[in-house]
Parts: C-alpha cells; sequence; structure tokens
C-alpha cells in the first residue's frame, strides 16, 4: 500500500514538477533553433540570394547594351565616320552614356588597330593588353565577334567587370565596343547588408568582395571558405557561417559566398544552453528530493492514519462471548433474583456505554477502573461465591492517563485460564506507580497454562499478525506496540508457585488532545 501511493506521489510530481521543467528546456531549445534560423540562416541566404540576384542582372543588362549598341554602331560602315561626324558622335555618346546610366561604368569604342574613337575616357584601362597581343578579351571577341564577353580586369579597388563586343561590318571586325564597370559599384551590388561576400572564378580566384579581405589570400579564397558550404568554419578564434550559389556572368559560372560572423551569437546560445543545463540540474536533484520527501511523509501519514484505523478497530473489538453469557445469565436472573438480574444489567449498560463512548483513546486510570468495576460485578454474578476478585492501585496514578479498555483483555484471560482444581477463581489486579512509568500486574491461583498453550501465546505476542482465535491479549499486544512503539507489550509467564502473570509497563505519557 505505501509502495502504491509513494509511486502515485512520484508521478503526480514529476507530471508536475519535471516535466513543465523538461518543456520549459524544450522550449528553450526551439526558441535558439528558431533564432538561429531567422538570424544566421535566413539573413545568410536572403543577403546572398539578393546579391546573385543584381549580379546577374548586371551581366544580363550589359551583355543586352553591348549587343544592341554594337549592332547600332556597326550601321555606320566607316567606323572613322563616329569621331568626325559631329552628329552621328553625339547620337554614339548620347546611346553609350544611356546605356552605362547611373553605374557609373566607363565605355570605349576602338578601331579594330585599338585606338579609341569614342570613349568616356580618352584611353583604354591599364590593365588591358594592346589588341595586337591577341590575348586576353581581343582573343575572344576575334573568336567569337557575335558575342558578348566579359572579364574581370585588376584594378585599384578590386577588379573592375569588362563587357566587350565586336563591332563586325560586311563579316569582318571593324572595331570593338568595351564596358569598364567599376569594382566599387559591383562590391556595392553585392551586398546591402552587413554579410561579408566573395565572388569567385573556378579557379577560386576572387574577383568581387565586400568586407572579404580576411577570407582570401592573394586573391584566392581560403581553402576552408572554399570548399564550404550551409557549413561552419572556424578561423583562428572566430567562427563563420557559410553558404554558396553559382551566379552566371558572361557565360561563364562564377560562384558567390556569404559568410557570416557567428562567434557571438554562438556564445550566447552555448550560455542559454548551459544555464538551462544547468536549471535542469540543480532543478531535478531539488524535486527528486521534494519528491522523497513527500513520498516519506505522505507514508508517515499512511502510517498514522493505519494505526489510527487499525487502534479504533482493536478499541471497537469486544468479546460476543461475554456478551451473550451475560444476557443468558440475566434471563436466569430474572427469574431467580429479579433484583440481581436489574444490577446485572445496570452494569452491563454502563459497560456498554463506556465501550462506545467518543472521548478519545486515553482516560483517567480511575475512568477505566470503573469500566473494569462493571464488568468484574457482571464476572461476579455470573460466577458467585467462587470467584475472589482483589484491586490494588496506587493512589498516585489515578489521574494518569491510560489507553481505554486496556485491561478487560487481561482480566478476562484470567477468568478463562486461572480456575483451579476446585473451580474456584482467585484474581489480583495490581498497579504500581514508579518513576516514568505504571507497573501492570494481573496473576490468578489457578493450574496455569499449559507449556504447549503458553508458547503459542508467546509466539503470537511476538507476530504483526493474528489469525488464530486468541484475540483479547493480541490485541492488548498490538495497541501498546502502536501507542508506544515495538519495544512495548505484554509478558506472560506461569511462576513456579503455580497460576499465571501477566505483566506490562506504560510509560507516562500526556493524554491526547
Amino acid at each position: 500500500m505505501h509502495r502504491y501511493f509513494e509511486s502515485r506521489l512520484q508521478r503526480a510530481l514529476f507530471l508536475y514538477a519535471v516535466v513543465p521543467l523538461l518543456i520549459m528546456a524544450f522550449i528553450g531549445s526551439v526558441l535558439m533553433f528558431a533564432s538561429w534560423r531567422h538570424s544566421v540562416v535566413g539573413i545568410n541566404r536572403d543577403a546572398r540570394e539578393q546579391a546573385a540576384e543584381k549580379l546577374a542582372a548586371v551581366s544580363d543588362d550589359f551583355s543586352q547594351h553591348g549587343a544592341a549598341t554594337a549592332h547600332f554602331l556597326a550601321k555606320g560602315r566607316d567606323m572613322s565616320r563616329w569621331q568626325e561626324d559631329d552628329e552621328k558622335r553625339g547620337a554614339a555618346f548620347a546611346r553609350l552614356y544611356e546605356d552605362v546610366g547611373h553605374t557609373g561604368a566607363d565605355f570605349y569604342v576602338v578601331d579594330k588597330d585599338g585606338e579609341v574613337l569614342l570613349g568616356s575616357r580618352e584611353k583604354l584601362p591599364k590593365g588591358i593588353l594592346p589588341v595586337k597581343k591577341h590575348w586576353g578579351i581581343w582573343q575572344r571577341l576575334g573568336k567569337e565577334p557575335f558575342t558578348v564577353c566579359q572579364e574581370f580586369l585588376p584594378a585599384p579597388m578590386g577588379q573592375d567587370l569588362l563587357c566587350g563586343r565586336a563591332i563586325v561590318v560586311d563579316g569582318e571586325v571593324a572595331g570593338y565596343l568595351l564596358y569598364d564597370i567599376p569594382a566599387a559599384y559591383l562590391n556595392s551590388l553585392a551586398s546591402d547588408s552587413w554579410v561579408p561576400m566573395l565572388l569567385t572564378d573556378h579557379f577560386g580566384n576572387v574577383r568581387l568582395e565586400k568586407s572579404g579581405e580576411r577570407f582570401m589570400e592573394s586573391r584566392k579564397l581560403l581553402g576552408d571558405f572554399a570548399t564550404a558550404d550551409n557549413e561552419l568554419v572556424k578561423k583562428g578564434k572566430e567562427i563563420f557561417y557559410v553558404t554558396s550559389t553559382p551566379v552566371p556572368f558572361g557565360g561563364e559560372e562564377y560562384r558567390l559566398y556569404a559568410v557570416t560572423p557567428v562567434t557571438d551569437l554562438l556564445v550566447r546560445y552555448i550560455i542559454g544552453a548551459g544555464a538551462i543545463v544547468l536549471a535542469v540540474l540543480l532543478m531535478i536533484p531539488l524535486i527528486l528530493r521534494s519528491v522523497r520527501r513527500e513520498s516519506k511523509l505522505t507514508a508517515q501519514a499512511l502510517d498514522h492514519l493505519t494505526t489510527i484505523a487499525e487502534l479504533r478497530e482493536l478499541e471497537s473489538q469486544f468479546n460476543p462471548h461475554f456478551l451473550f453469557n451475560t444476557l443468558e445469565n440475566i434471563k436466569f436472573m430474572v427469574r431467580l433474583d429479579p433484583g440481581a438480574a436489574t444490577e446485572m444489567i445496570m452494569a452491563l449498560s454502563a459497560l456498554l456505554r463506556y465501550s462506545i463512548a467518543e472521548d478519545g483513546r486515553q482516560v483517567a486510570l480511575q475512568e477505566d477502573i470503573k469500566y473494569l468495576a462493571s464488568y468484574m460485578k457482571i464476572q461476579k454474578y455470573r460466577f458467585g461465591s467462587r470467584l475472589d476478585f482483589t484491586m490494588e492501585i496506587d493512589k498516585r496514578a489515578e489521574t494518569v492517563p491510560v489507553p481505554k479498555l486496556l485491561f478487560q483483555p487481561l482480566l478476562e484471560n484470567a477468568i478463562k485460564y486461572g480456575e483451579d482444581e476446585e473451580g474456584n477463581l482467585r484474581i489480583n489486579f495490581r498497579i504500581e506507580w514508579q518513576e516514568s512509568q505504571l507497573n501492570v500486574r494481573v496473576k490468578d491461583a489457578g493450574g496455569g497454562i499449559a507449556p504447549e498453550k503458553l508458547a503459542e501465546l508467546q509466539a503470537l505476542l511476538q507476530s504483526s499478525a493474528n489469525n488464530s482465535s486468541h484475540k483479547g491479549l493480541f490485541n492488548v499486544q498490538r495497541r501498546l506496540q502502536l501507542l508506544y512503539g515495538e519495544a512495548c507489550g505484554l509478558r506472560i509467564d506461569c511462576p513456579a508457585e503455580g497460576g499465571t502473570e501477566i505483566r506490562l509497563h506504560l510509560p507516562l505519557i500526556k493524554k491526547e488532545s
């Protein structure tokens, strides 16, 4: 029963204490995961996709402008007329400035020898080799005259994007159209957020970068970053979240990397996770300790309730044989001696009234003695002159609280086993005051109890359950142990001079409220 209630209490405390704690830990973990998805993964993805879209759009726009404007310039037939004819010159400049728009790009229209005919600047950028070298973009334009070619050109602030298209007249290359899109403008497109960006070619060369200088060396992306995609990369004491996506540029495929610093965020996550784990590790022992304490208190309360219930059951037990025998005697006494029958009825009434009175489990000794007097009065009518009962009560003990109805089973046992060979009963009931206890003795002068029966009774008093017909003495023994502890109880002996003697000791305790 104790284990059942203890397990029920433990389940209840676990349900209402440990489960909410685990739910809070789970919610904290979910919130950290959601924060990571939004603050790191989401922002990194959005910044990368926007930058890739803008860079691809710039490449496409200049490819379209280059093709259309080269076709327009080819209509002039003679390339020198774009330089000599003011009207044609103005029309060409208007179209070229419209192509570059707000990008800040420079434009150049050169003849097949590489001389600048029209341009936002007088000379080509320093990084471009002469046409006669047949190298770089000139070689590509010569091989693919009807294709817009793009390549990156080293510049002071990074790498410009060079976009070119051959001007074909009557099937032959008459000149070239070039747009030089500055690195500053391209870098501004790389990201509108704080996320560093790097654009690399298929050799790992960094062509564009924004806030990404520390992730490259000799214009090459560091190896750990180049091979990472949707991964964490550690550099020194810092940690970065790296993702990448392909970006088409001028017929070639480049790769755009987005690198998000996450060191501080991970430190906060670790602190938060550590706080959650610490709270769980601290709270669970406290909860388990509370579970054990509450289980112990519940078990104690259950023991107390069980004790009270058992005591009430023991107190309520009344020997039915005594009641039946008394009623039989009263039936005969009504005819033989009505006065004696009346006295027996009054004594039995007082006895029953006392036994069912709700005045606590302890009463003053003198009150219980009155009960014993009524009981023995009935027995006196039953046995007549064969019963000799004497009672010796120390005056100092009369006000001492004692368990109610405790002594009657002792006298009943003495009456049962106390007859001598002639059928007489001599019973002595004595209570002595001795320091912190009362010494109680019930002795008869009968033939005693047979050794086998005595051993059976003594074994019964040592057990915790009674499956025999000996209720009275066992009930007294059990009540004494429940009220005063296992050390307290009865002692039954058959002394050498004859008869049976029952002894017990009652601690002097205060009356229960």
